[in-house]
């Protein structure tokens, strides 16, 4: 986020250390609070512009009609050939693409910064090997996960896949990050609660087959068993 050009338009000189090229963008108007930063592009080129002014560039749903689809003036063609879309976890459901390694290192980033200790990755030579999976998660490892509850992005993504019932997905997440089954939401609720709460049979065994216990109690001294339907 730190790294994209809207981050930088939305927090220049505001937060320490963030500015934009100014010979890029010169801001012209801002709300009291900053929330809405309105910049002007300079050093546009030519050819840009007078792309923009030619009428026949603008493919409108009707003739005159201010519902227009957005379109790149030539001299973004370079830049645009370069880019990278940008991914989100709700992009793993396209089919016919090996996203492994992608969601293998959104789930690692995400571990991290939910303070979740991760499992060492094998190295290539490891998963020519075959040796690919994760060590399995020891009882002291598995007790230190459940010591620290906090709400984070790792807990909203599980609390969304428990809730859609997508086992699939649950079981290619814990393939990768054994530790993410165990994770304790800020009310000392996880996985298995959410399972319970659901009335979904197929994820409280695919928890139970990872070492998920359901008699931990919450924050309320409710155990997961409890919540049975």
């Amino acid at each position: 986020m730190e790294q994209s050009l809207l981050y930088h338009l939305v927090a220049n000189g505001q937060i320490e250390g963030v500015t934009v090229d100014k010979n890029r963008f010169r801001e012209v108007y801002r709300t009291k609070y900053g929330k809405v930063r309105i910049y002007k592009i300079m050093s546009v080129s030519q050819e840009s512009k007078e792309w923009v002014a030619d009428p026949t560039n603008r493919i409108c749903d009707a003739p005159g009609s201010w519902v227009c689809r957005g379109q790149y003036p030539p001299a973004l063609k370079a830049i645009l050939a370069e880019k990278k879309d940008f991914k989100q976890l709700e992009d793993f459901n396209l089919k016919g693409e090996d996203d492994s390694e992608y969601q293998r290192e959104y789930m690692e980033n995400l571990m991290k910064k939910s303070g979740i200790q991760q499992r060492e990755r094998p190295t290539s030579d490891a998963k020519k090997q075959g040796a690919a999976k994760p060590k399995k998660l020891t009882p002291v490892d598995i007790e230190e996960i459940n010591e620290h509850w906090e709400n984070n992005e790792i807990t909203t993504v599980l609390y969304e896949l428990i809730n859609s019932g997508d086992v699939d997905r649950l079981r290619q997440l814990f393939d990768m990050q054994p530790a993410a089954a165990h994770v304790r939401s800020e009310d000392g609720r996880g996985p298995m609660f959410w399972a319970y709460e659901y009335g979904n049979q197929p994820i409280i065994d695919l928890l139970k087959s990872v070492g998920v216990r359901d008699d931990r109690e919450d924050a309320d001294g409710v155990k997961p068993v409890d919540l049975k339907k």
